[in-house]
């Protein structure tokens, strides 16, 4: 009717689709609060509706017109609730059929209590006020041509009522002047219709632009966290104009898989890749269910932190359970796997490390450096040294809450790079 039938097809944005539903509330509460004053007012004040209620005609016939409206509008937002509750997408149409309703009611009940009140005072307050409420909340569509529809039929419903109430009445009074009055207010329904319209088109390109926005920051926190991690990405678009670094405290991870070189060498490309992400995809699974996050994927490895982009007091104990499940997995597997010569290398360190977007305006990474960084490195190569498959340091072990039986003490071991000897733990 006012929008092309291709775009009265396209799926309401769920976050239209609410503020529809708060426009209906709108109106229902306030034909609710109508509803239950109109009784409290004939019992304060008898003499106002008296005449209105001992006519046996009107009554009925108000009643069931008035009922009408307000059961559609209850069914209107019970049904749109229903529809964000379920995450459903409902078609644009139901706005032509809200619009064609809730202006069409009101003008069946207008004629009503005009031909059973006789009178057209209905058309001077209540109708003109009504009319102008349900044509300010038509900018809450935020569409142009639905606000201009809104203006149409409210012209079109109230004159008509008007029109129809001074023939079928004839009152005494100029006709020809009377004519004219509801002439030039159903033109400042049309105005008004307008007028909601262009500030709800205003709205809407704002609107718009804010949704497009939004779905351009998920759809680059999803492009990006196909590569990192979400939490990575999250925290490269929250800092991605900052210069400066910052000092946090976190386990650090590396893991390097055995053998792997000799497996590459004497596999094709597609064999290669398919056994990387076998083998990688529940190390990943195991990262972030223990609240880690993976930086960087090496062709044989990775780096992993554990309460860095995001704070976590217990990251000593996330970064150890993870190692564990790394090791219990790669056991299971490692039949399945190409299996006899698939092991693994696992460094574990915690300490301060300096967190940041590093690189330049081509291209950043967020990354870690400092000294622990390069520590747990350091501690993951010794695992070819004493034969093992998990290696932590002392701060780890300090943290672990009692788990110190499964520890082995290696003793102070040198660390390639460090000058004072560290304290290694083997984990059984």
């Amino acid at each position: 009717m006012f929008i092309g039938y291709h775009k009265y097809n396209e799926p309401l944005h769920p976050e239209f689709l609410k503020i529809e539903r708060k426009r209906v509330g709108i109106i229902l509460f306030i034909f609710v609060v109508s509803t239950l004053v109109i009784p409290v007012l004939h019992q304060l004040i008898p003499n106002l509706l008296r005449d209105q209620f001992n006519n046996r005609e009107f009554v009925p016939v108000v009643f069931f017109w008035w009922l009408s409206f307000l059961l559609f509008e209850t069914l209107a937002f019970a049904r749109m609730s229903w529809m964000i509750k379920n995450e459903r997408t409902v078609s644009k149409r139901v706005l032509i059929l809200n619009l064609l309703l809730e202006f069409g009611l009101p003008a069946i009940i207008l004629y009503n209590i005009v031909k059973y009140d006789n009178s057209l005072l209905v058309l001077e307050y209540d109708g003109l006020t009504f009319y102008f409420l349900l044509l300010m909340l038509s900018a809450m569509h935020l569409d142009f041509k639905i606000s201009l529809g809104a203006g149409i039929l409210a012209c079109c419903g109230y004159f008509g009522v008007s029109y129809w109430g001074i023939q079928f009445l004839k009152p005494t009074g100029d006709v020809d002047q009377m004519i004219e009055i509801y002439s030039m207010r159903s033109l400042g329904l049309l105005s008004a219709g307008v007028i909601a319209g262009i500030v709800a088109s205003e709205i809407q390109k704002r609107v718009n632009n804010l949704l497009k926005a939004k779905d351009h920051q998920n759809e680059i926190e999803s492009l990006l966290g196909q590569q990192l991690s979400k939490d990575v990405a999250k925290e490269l678009i929250l800092h991605r104009n900052d210069k400066v670094g910052q000092k946090v405290t976190g386990s650090i991870m590396f893991l390097d898989i055995r053998n792997f070189t000799v497996m590459a060498d004497h596999q094709s490309p597609e064999q290669t890749i398919e056994f990387q992400n076998a083998i990688f995809d529940p190390l990943i699974r195991i990262i972030e269910k223990n609240n880690g996050i993976i930086h960087q994927i090496m062709g044989d490895g990775f780096m992993a932190s554990f309460g860095v982009a995001v704070n976590n007091p217990n990251h000593a104990n996330d970064a150890y359970c993870a190692g564990n499940q790394i090791v219990e997995v790669i056991n299971h597997c490692r039949d399945s796997i190409d299996g006899n010569k698939t092991r693994v290398g696992i460094g574990l360190h915690c300490g301060e490390v300096v967190a940041g977007n590093i690189g330049n305006e081509i291209r950043k990474q967020f990354s870690l450096a400092g000294k622990n960084v390069i520590i747990a490195s350091r501690i993951e190569q010794l695992n070819k040294k004493f034969n093992s498959q998990f290696l932590v340091s002392e701060s780890i072990a300090n943290q672990l809450n009692g788990r110190h039986n499964k520890l082995i003490n290696l003793g102070k071991v040198k660390i390639k790079g460090i000058d004072d000897k560290m304290v290694i733990l083997q984990v059984v």
